[in-house]
């Protein structure tokens, strides 16, 4: 077998995974009684129309790969092949690359979104099987590993479950899958949920935000029960395939979502409207219009540098509004590509020194650390970046433009549907 072969599949599937939900969990979340599932299916619906990514975080590829030993590869190297298709199938569909050289030392974007995450196993036969998910950042910094006693029972197992998604809350984009691994290793239990995100066996235990539990378990030491609880957000975007006898088989029941108008009751609000921003209440629905600008991790750190030295601002700061969000790269049609907001925690390090040099608010997705300010924080949905997109009028870069996606942009928006938080 050609090793060409699995490039092929692997391209196509990362085109599938990032831009359709299918039918199981697109109807998981149709009949589920999240406040936030029109605003879902609506932006399924766009993804598929547009044939755009669900969210803009189209994160980490996970591969999942059983190679039969009777099987003899000829061509490219497996993994270098596996990676390549990555490669070209994100910049080909204007996907947005996440991915650092080095965790530690080397944070600079490989800009390819490579090495993917490769998980190889061996099986009998003369066929292959992969499994290729979508890993965003939000869902997966939530994950929880904790090495319970053996004689741990499954109510505490279950205990375990739910403190891990209330912790996560809206950080990790609800309504969300819950993957458990339990068993083998510390480093087995977290592959089993990962794993189980996708194909494990369905837990008859309910959470309020959470669609579905699903569980994978293994061999163990008589000493040990590692548990892992990984979360998955409402994009649950895997598929699957075989490759037997030359030929790809894809496994995804694929749908047309249908289009959902939403009509929100919600206060409008421009930009310019200082005193009207400062008097809003805790818990207000708004549509937002007018200039804000995006900034997420590495942008702070910068901005933060430029402060610290006294050196000149690449915007104005006063009464401006900060939208912790970093966009897919835009196609010939677009002004923007999907965008969305991030985890605004990530940020809280910087916001004492921004919200002091004159920003009026921010936006961003979950709760925050700091507390009793009285700082106006406005939340967004998380994942529906193809929503959000269409509330772009215009956009240009202002600053750090190497950073890819972690740039300042410039945006005009009209009628952006966000709640109000006091912090």
């Amino acid at each position: 077998m050609d090793t060409k072969l699995i490039y092929e599949a692997i391209y196509n599937m990362v085109i599938l995974a990032n831009t359709r939900l299918n039918k199981k969990d697109y109807n998981l979340i149709k009949n589920s009684p999240h406040q936030n599932k029109d605003y879902i299916l609506k932006n399924a619906y766009l993804a598929y129309k547009n044939n755009r990514p669900l969210c803009q975080d189209t994160g980490q590829v996970v591969v999942f790969i059983s190679v039969g030993q009777d099987i003899k590869l000829e061509g490219e190297f497996i993994e270098d092949v596996i990676n390549k298709a990555v490669e070209d199938s994100y910049r080909d569909n204007y996907y947005r690359k996440s991915v650092v050289f080095d965790s530690v030392y080397n944070r600079e974007n490989t800009k390819t979104n490579t090495p993917s995450v490769i998980h190889t196993k061996f099986q009998k036969g003369s066929e292959i099987n992969i499994l290729v998910g979508i890993k965003g950042g939000g869902a997966e910094n939530m994950t929880k590993l904790k090495m319970m006693n053996p004689t741990s029972s499954f109510d505490e197992i279950k205990e375990f479950i739910k403190e891990t998604v209330i912790e996560a809350g809206e950080n990790a984009c609800p309504p969300m899958i819950v993957g458990v691994g339990a068993g083998g290793c510390a480093e087995t239990a977290a592959i089993n949920a990962k794993y189980a995100l996708f194909k494990g066996k369905k837990l008859d235990i309910k959470f309020d935000g959470v669609l579905e539990t699903r569980i994978v378990t293994s061999q163990t030491h008589i000493a040990s029960l590692p548990v892992c609880i990984n979360l998955n957000c409402h994009s649950i975007r895997h598929i699957e395939c075989k490759i037997i006898n030359n030929e790809i088989k894809y496994n995804f029941e694929d749908m047309i979502p249908k289009d959902i108008e939403i009509v929100e009751d919600a206060k409008k609000i421009n930009t310019k409207e200082v005193d009207k921003i400062k008097h809003l209440k805790k818990g207000e629905k708004i549509l937002l219009s007018g200039k804000i600008y995006t900034l997420r991790d590495m942008g702070h750190k910068r901005l933060t540098e430029i402060i610290e030295k006294n050196e000149v601002l690449p915007f104005e700061i006063e009464n401006s509004i900060i939208f912790y969000a970093g966009p897919c790269p835009k196609n010939k049609d677009e002004i923007i590509g999907p965008i969305g907001p991030t985890t605004s925690k990530r940020m809280d390090k910087y916001a004492p020194l921004l919200y002091k040099k004159g920003v009026l608010a921010t936006i961003g997705k979950g709760d925050r650390t700091v507390k009793g300010t009285g700082w106006i924080y406005f939340k967004g949905i998380g994942g529906i970046s193809n929503i959000y997109k269409q509330c772009v009028k215009s956009a240009k870069v202002v600053c750090f433009e190497d950073l890819g996606s972690e740039a300042m942009y410039e945006l005009e928006v009209e009628n952006m549907p966000l709640s109000v938080d006091i912090i």
